[in-house]
């Protein structure tokens, strides 16, 4: 779900709810209770929610998902929930996007879309813009389906009309939105594959950029939701959100919109963990460790990832993290070592991203300065949680002279067993850089002689991944990390030190 980031919350409306026999959400994925399912979906709906739980399109997820466990009466609200505009309005779901039934409505269609709106009402939508979205949809269709080669959205059958994909111009601009997109039912034979509808603005107006500029981002981001409904609907939420920040720049990356989030992602936040799923909005900010895995291994890759996760009956139905993992083993490539090449691009955006001109890079942990008279650093104690990074900065001062070398010694407290990764970033005078592992023995201690000459050396960074895969509980632990599981490695300590020699 694509949401203006800069819109001011105001304080969440408390709801109570009464489900009778209501159980627990489906323990596959990272859901709260039933009750609270249902609330925040009511309350992302209306706009009410606070900014963690405004994600119209996860929370319709979660309500897809919890329904079959849920009570008659549960049934009942979660239906409302997923119910189109064109839905008669029912009182279980007083804050539905409901179309006024007075109002006359019109279609449009092209070969694979169909774009319902109304002519009256607050809801209203002129024949023009509706025929911009029906465009703009099916290039949407046409790049991620026909040319990047991902799985159609699931058939609706006769609902709309027909068998063609359905979007609906509603007024959910004045909740802060662009759009979201809706799982409304299971595919016939398959627990995790949804059919999907989508609801767009009906005029893009309010918005920081031009309405056809927003409509675009917003119709490959929406739509790739609709995708991921066929292909896992309840696939990790960060990877979701990722993946469908990052498909903007395959359908429309003139627009750059997703830009906005590169400084709560890991690019701005190193430390935070990959897989965060939260109200920092990193998750969208994290489409840029997609970008790093599409520059690599082309633009393909994300495709085959996602084919790994497929959860149809007979496919292999990995988690994220581990999809990640498996394709890139077939690269002869280790997570660990492919993740500490994303964290050293942070550092260098301008020369690894091809947009990387217009990225700050990532900022350092901590600094320090050596000279003829401080020629320790001192010990330095850095942290880092599973999937994120820590960084120490050494700069060659006052005194240093000749070929001077330092001496980098790394403990890394949890041990081989955690994957942690040492690399060392030399950066010279000319502009070149040069990188170096400092190799970590099985209890995560090793060290290396690097480059200090002041006359060549401008400085140098050191870069400590914390690149562990290691999940405990998943599903069963019922959280919003990867696998749905708890991290194994997220007390992962780096004690460092630095000597001139």
């Amino acid at each position: 779900m694509r949401r203006l980031v800069t819109l001011v919350l105001a304080a969440a409306v408390p709801l109570t709810l009464a489900l009778p026999g209501a159980v627990a959400a489906d323990p596959r994925t990272p859901a709260a209770p039933v009750p609270s399912v249902i609330a925040q979906a009511r309350a992302a709906l209306d706009g009410s929610a606070q900014q963690a739980d405004r994600d119209v399109s996860m929370a319709m997820r979660d309500v897809f998902l919890a329904r079959p466990d849920l009570s008659p009466a549960g049934k009942r609200q979660a239906d409302a929930l997923l119910g189109r505009p064109t839905d008669p309005e029912s009182p279980d779901n007083p804050n539905s996007t409901t179309y006024d039934p007075a109002a006359p409505r019109a279609q449009v269609c092209g070969p694979h879309v169909c774009v319902t709106y109304v002519t009256s009402t607050g809801d209203q939508s002129s024949a023009a813009w509706a025929a911009q979205t029906l465009q703009v949809m099916e290039t949407s269709w046409t790049r991620e389906v026909d040319q990047l080669g991902y799985r159609a959205p699931a058939s609706d059958g006769a609902a709309g009309g027909d068998a063609r994909f359905d979007v609906y111009l509603a007024d959910v601009s004045s909740q802060g939105y662009y759009g979201f997109c809706v799982p409304e039912a299971p595919v016939a034979g398959q627990a995790y594959l949804a059919q999907a509808y989508c609801i767009l603005d009906n005029d893009m107006l309010g918005f920081p950029m031009d309405p056809v500029s927003s409509l675009r981002v917003t119709a490959a981001h929406e739509f790739f939701h609709a995708i991921q409904f066929n292909i896992d609907a309840a696939e990790d939420k960060w990877w979701m959100e990722a993946t469908a920040t990052w498909i903007e720049e395959q359908v429309a990356g003139d627009v750059n919109d997703n830009r906005q989030y590169l400084p709560v992602g890991q690019l701005g936040k190193p430390r935070a963990p990959l897989d965060t799923y939260d109200g920092t909005l990193a998750m969208y900010g994290n489409w840029i460790f997609v970008q790093r895995l599409a520059q690599a291994y082309g633009v393909d890759a994300i495709r085959q990832i996602w084919a790994r996760l497929d959860a149809a009956a007979g496919a292999p139905d990995q988690s994220s993290i581990k999809g990640i993992s498996s394709f890139l083993a077939t690269k002869k490539t280790k997570f660990a070592t492919f993740y500490s090449s994303f964290v050293e691009a942070n550092q260098i955006p301008k020369k690894k991203y091809a947009e990387g001109s217009a990225y700050k890079p990532a900022p350092v942990a901590a600094k320090v300065t050596l000279t003829g008279k401080k020629r320790k650093s001192g010990t330095k104690k850095l942290a880092a949680p599973h999937l994120a990074s820590t960084s120490l900065r050494i700069t060659p001062g006052k005194g240093i002279k000749g070929n001077r070398k330092v001496l980098v010694s790394v403990d890394a407290t949890r041990g081989k067993k955690a994957n942690p990764v040492a690399r060392v970033m030399v950066f010279k005078k000319k502009g070149s850089v040069s990188k170096v592992t400092i190799k970590l023995n099985k209890k995560g201690k090793g060290s290396k002689l690097v480059n200090f000459n002041r006359s060549k050396v401008s400085k140098i960074i050191l870069l400590l991944s914390n690149a562990s895969t290691r999940y405990t509980g998943c599903v069963s632990a019922n959280t919003t990390w990867a696998c749905g599981g708890k991290p194994k490695d997220d007390k992962q300590k780096f004690i460092v030190n630095a000597t001139v020699r």
